[in-house]
């Protein structure tokens, strides 16, 4: 986050609008320490619902979706948008500065399987009437089915282990090690 507040403070006098977008059916409360931390000024929403996943198709986090004045998808990269990448920041920097027409190849969402969705809406549900060993278990489901869907992973793995994912710092090492054991 905090790169992302650099880069707007730097492009503050452009008419270019940044949005983030936590993935967390927990709600806002627990990402909200990490935008206050950053001293964001930038709008940040809270996709309790994991609708953008379901809209677009995409997996894993962080993405990248830029969109025109009129409302054009110009380009979108799901997974691996990391803007303290060169390659990222030097893409987001030359759309700022020159325009869509400047902007590489977009990657499309993967081909999400509808049972992971609706075993996520399940366990969802599950979890806001407080049975979170439930929501847990429709988790594990959709993770069995859809193995390389990071998204369901981080919501079953932050209910298990949230000194992982909230507190000072988010554990990437521990969360590569589970995508790597196929946890």
């Amino acid at each position: 986050m905090p790169v992302w507040q650099q880069l707007v403070e730097q492009y503050a006098d452009t008419n270019v609008e940044l949005v983030a977008v936590a993935v967390d059916a927990q709600g806002a409360d627990l990402p909200r320490p990490y935008m206050q931390q950053a001293g964001a000024t930038f709008t940040c929403l809270v996709d309790s619902e994991n609708l953008l996943s379901k809209t677009f198709g995409f997996k894993a986090v962080p993405n990248g979706i830029l969109v025109d004045e009129t409302g054009k998808v110009v380009h979108q990269k799901f997974g691996g948008f990391d803007i303290r990448k060169p390659e990222t920041r030097e893409l987001v920097e030359a759309w700022i500065t020159s325009g869509a027409s400047v902007v590489a190849e977009s990657s499309g969402g993967a081909n999400v399987d509808p049972r992971v969705h609706v075993l996520f809406d399940e366990g969802l549900d599950l979890l806001r009437n407080g049975d979170t060993d439930g929501a847990r278990a429709k988790w594990r489901q959709a993770s069995v089915i859809d193995p390389d869907n990071y998204v369901v992973h981080k919501q079953l793995w932050s209910i298990e282990n949230p000194e992982r994912f909230y507190g000072d710092k988010v554990d990437m090492a521990w969360q590569k090690e589970q995508l790597a054991q196929g946890l």
